[in-house]
């Protein structure tokens, strides 16, 4: 089986696309895997190419305003034509992540794939709406970071006393459940989209979240935001600031 990976966030480093393609990977152990990038109309070639020689292509896309980037979109209009006269036969499936909570906010992104699919002649797989993208993305940049320096403490402590301290391995197990518990709902949708593309079956669209209960999650997601801001060199009043744009 040949499986394509698309990421088709449009920024070219990082993101919640790029981090859920990459997490994807660890559950397609056996499989032919190639990964490429849509991020510009220079990509469109390229990975239009790729589709005649692929069994099954997965889509890692980010939800903008309730639909597919501008640039997916283009770049669909495009691909229909190209796999009508290559006789492309592979299955698209596809994991939608939004900045919201709700993953059932990607639905529309999900039902426009499966929508192109039946124009273009390609078999829709089905797909995952995860909400909550980018807090996911930052834990899995946080948590690493944290159970690095509990790993460092305990390297430390063996070396100087030859044993390591309960009170580390009770906090290193607990940096480890609380992270797979903020993400169990998307493993588990991985884990069943996986099974699906290993038994060539279309998976019913399921939607999941990070597991922050949402009264926490605004304030968090504004407090990343506002620091997020701040790390580019940006003040707080330059987020409701007025574009140059709408006032020429």
């Amino acid at each position: 089986m040949n499986l394509l990976i698309l990421n088709a966030s449009p920024k070219k480093k990082g993101g919640a696309s790029r981090f859920f393609s990459r997490l994807f990977r660890l559950f397609l152990p056996g499989i032919r895997k190639k990964e490429v990038s849509l991020s510009t109309r220079q990509d469109f070639q390229k990975v239009m190419e790729l589709f005649p020689g692929m069994d099954v292509v997965c889509l890692f896309v980010p939800l903008y305003v309730d639909g597919l980037p501008s640039h997916v979109v283009e770049f669909l209009m495009q691909a229909e034509e190209y796999c009508k006269n290559h006789s492309c036969r592979f299955r698209l499936y596809a994991l939608s992540n939004n900045g919201f909570v709700e993953g059932k906010q990607n639905r529309p992104a999900l039902h426009m794939l499966q929508a192109w699919c039946k124009r273009a002649g390609i078999t829709w797989g089905g797909g995952i709406g995860i909400g909550g993208g980018m807090m996911l993305h930052v834990l899995g940049i946080v948590y690493p970071i944290l159970i690095g320096i509990l790993l460092l403490q305990m390297a430390l402590f063996f070396f100087d006393i030859g044993a390591v301290p309960d009170g580390l391995l009770h906090s290193l197990a607990i940096q480890i459940f609380t992270w797979l518990f903020l993400n169990s709902g998307v493993l588990f949708c991985m884990a069943r989209l996986s099974l699906a593309i290993f038994r060539e079956r279309a998976l019913t669209d399921q939607f999941t979240r990070v597991m922050i209960p949402s009264f926490l999650f605004v304030p968090m997601a504004d407090l990343f935001m506002i620091l997020s801001s701040l790390f580019q060199g940006r003040f707080l009043f330059a987020l409701l600031k007025r574009d140059k744009w709408h006032s020429e």
